[in-house]
């Protein structure tokens, strides 16, 4: 089964918070220190007693939230920086990441492996320069 380019940029837009249609009409990134399973558990956040939360990428209808650009042949990536909060202790090394459905809780919608892993130290603020995250389906 293949994705057609339509098919894909719709389902891309469903999922980075630029559609009210799709699973991520409100689209937050997350960080983990392990690797995921597909039933979305084994997904593990910094402590937000470090400092750590989830970074918005976008709401839907709401174009000041969108830090990804608009899909088109299957592929986005992100046109403004993703900043994390300043990390008040170490955070370890983040492998992965995740998008969720809510800043806090809900649900984990997909995930990846980090090209470039991050270690995260007291008083570092993670990001990821304009057009180092992106996302391709195919």
């Amino acid at each position: 089964m293949a994705f057609t380019t339509y098919g894909s940029t719709q389902v891309l837009s469903g999922l980075i918070g630029r559609s009210s249609t799709g699973p991520l009409s409100n689209c937050y990134i997350a960080l983990s220190t392990t690797a995921p399973n597909a039933d979305g558990t084994n997904f593990t956040e910094p402590s937000s007693a470090a400092g750590y939360a989830r970074a918005i990428i976008g709401l839907s209808g709401t174009s000041a939230t969108q830090v990804m650009s608009a899909p088109a042949a299957g592929s986005t990536s992100n046109t403004s920086i993703i900043f994390f909060p300043e990390a008040t202790a170490s955070w370890e090394t983040v492998t992965h990441f995740g998008l969720y459905t809510a800043q806090t809780g809900g649900n984990l919608v997909l995930y990846g492996t980090l090209t470039n892993p991050i270690a995260v130290a007291a008083n570092y603020v993670p990001l990821f320069r304009v057009g180092n995250f992106s996302l391709t389906l195919s």
